[in-house]
């Protein structure tokens, strides 16, 4: 059975989707030790959850040591909580322009909402949604639109806070259901972000 994809934790990177008795596991370090002998121009990217940050407060400090093993660019999970974003973003900012250390891109999840069930695998996943938010989905005539809507404003929003800062963002808009209506939402909310970035 072929591989067809992977994931990472602290504890360690998973083959998925292998029998039982093929499976793969390699430690994070070991994982990024291997880049650097085989193909250290191969692009490492990681992962970074800014809400962790607003109870932990040391996001920032887990992808500049990422950086430094070799992470190249970062992803998020779903931005529904811009201010925890912002926060992440600030503290990432400052970081480097203190230790002089430059900055990788952070490509941002959009993901659009499409149900009540939607949202609730959302919260599920750990995306954190504020409560005032979570009532303006709920009580929405059409959640889909509603979510779109915030997820646009969320964009805008950080692009512009990065911009002032230089910080190198980006993008990256999935949806997390298989209705299609989501998925096509998905594809309209990169629409809508490409006219952003084009104005």
């Amino acid at each position: 059975m072929p591989c067809h994809g992977w994931s990472c934790s602290s504890d360690g990177v998973d083959v998925e989707n292998l029998p039982a008795s093929q499976a793969i596991t390699l430690s994070i370090n070991d994982a990024y030790k291997l880049k650097a002998e085989t193909n250290n121009n191969l692009l490492l990217g990681g992962v970074t959850i800014p809400e962790r940050h607003q109870s932990k407060g040391d996001e920032h400090i887990r992808v500049f040591n990422k950086i430094s093993q070799g992470c190249t660019f970062f992803v998020s999970q779903g931005v529904y909580n811009v201010n925890a974003s912002k926060d992440f973003l600030s503290e990432y900012y400052y970081y480097g322009q203190e230790h002089s250390i430059p900055l990788v891109p952070i490509l941002f999840t959009l993901t659009p909402c499409g149900s009540l069930k939607t949202l609730q695998f959302m919260k599920w996943l750990g995306i954190s949604i504020p409560k005032w938010l979570e009532n303006e989905l709920t009580h929405s005539n059409d959640i889909l639109q509603k979510s779109l809507d915030f997820s646009e404003q969320n964009w805008l929003e950080l692009k512009r806070f990065a911009n002032e800062k230089g910080i190198p963002i980006g993008c990256n808009i999935e949806s997390v259901a298989i209705r299609k209506i989501e998925v096509d939402a998905s594809i309209e909310l990169l629409q809508r972000i490409n006219r952003q970035c084009n104005k």
